[in-house]
């Protein structure tokens, strides 16, 4: 691929979605047997990947697990799945209306404008840097109709806006950007990043951290860290790299988790000039062929 950008506005990916016959049928066990007719908003979570093959994207993808257990307990929070590395969490909220004309009376946009405010404040309460998962959120209205088996939904994916929108002053595969000794450092550190069972310091699975970051010494060597570790990294002098775990296949157009990433880049360090790794795989391991570097300039009103 040749090099892209020179100025070009950077586009976004859509991010695709897709609902497994289990959701449907937790969520019928759970409108039956525990919220009757209570249509209050339902905690859930959504889960994806990388994208794992040249010529399709991985899905958002909603499950069984996706909502709280059918059980009897008092708890309306969906299970936390951790340690599974393709199952990146996606936090949301569900609004499954009583009737079709509930479902169509919603006002999608100022909920969709109400989620994505939540990415904002978690931007600005730096817990988007500690738990990295809340920069992405997925918005879903439903409307279950079980004496048909219909389901009637509509999916959303909040974003922040890019005021004025993003750069882009480069695009390349990354094994383009690297030189040899680089790329075969990046592609261990990632992989070994992929396949950690614990991070330091607390039980949760690196595997589920889809932003991280990768630095590369002068001696060609790469680390991958979490977000927090950004200062340090700047102190070294290392180059360094934002990354993320990138559904999206396409060779010209990053991923749509990016976008909010940018604006927590904005935002958080001031950061005008950016350097990012769409992360990419093929058979389980890291393909930098796949995978994009490039560089954006980006302004975010604070």
């Amino acid at each position: 691929m040749a090099k892209q950008g020179s100025g070009s506005i950077l586009q976004f990916a859509p991010l695709q979605s897709s609902v497994d016959e289990g959701f449907w049928h937790r969520l019928s066990s759970l409108k039956l047997n525990k919220f009757g007719i209570d249509d209050s908003p339902i905690p859930i979570s959504g889960f994806y990947a990388p994208c794992s093959h040249p010529q399709v994207s991985n899905h958002l993808t909603l499950l069984a697990e996706s909502l709280p257990s059918d059980s009897n307990d008092e708890s309306t929070m969906p299970p936390v799945i951790r340690g599974n590395r393709n199952r990146c969490s996606v936090p949301g909220i569900l609004y499954n209306t009583n009737t079709m004309e509930g479902f169509h009376a919603l006002y999608k946009q100022g909920l969709l404008k109400a989620e994505a405010m939540k990415i904002w404040e978690d931007i600005h309460s730096g817990k988007a840097v500690e738990d990295c998962a809340v920069l992405s959120r997925v918005l879903l209205i439903s409307f279950a109709d079980l004496k048909k088996w219909n389901f009637h939904y509509w999916f959303a994916f909040p974003a922040l806006a890019l005021d004025p929108p993003a750069t882009l002053v480069d695009l390349r595969p990354a094994s383009q950007w690297f030189t040899l000794e680089e790329a075969e450092s990046v592609s261990a550190a990632c992989n070994e990043w992929r396949n950690s069972s614990v991070t330091a310091g607390n039980l949760s699975a690196v595997a589920n951290v889809p932003f991280f970051l990768v630095s590369i010494g002068s001696d060609s060597h790469a680390a991958v860290k979490h977000l927090k570790d950004l200062e340090a990294c700047q102190r070294d002098g290392q180059k360094l790299l934002f990354a993320f775990y990138d559904p999206c296949h396409l060779p010209n157009n990053p991923g749509w988790p990016l976008r909010n990433f940018l604006a927590l880049i904005s935002a958080r360090w001031n950061l005008k000039t950016v350097r990012f790794l769409c992360y990419r795989e093929n058979r389980g391991f890291a393909d930098l062929n796949l995978s994009l570097v490039g560089e954006a300039l980006i302004t975010v009103q604070q």
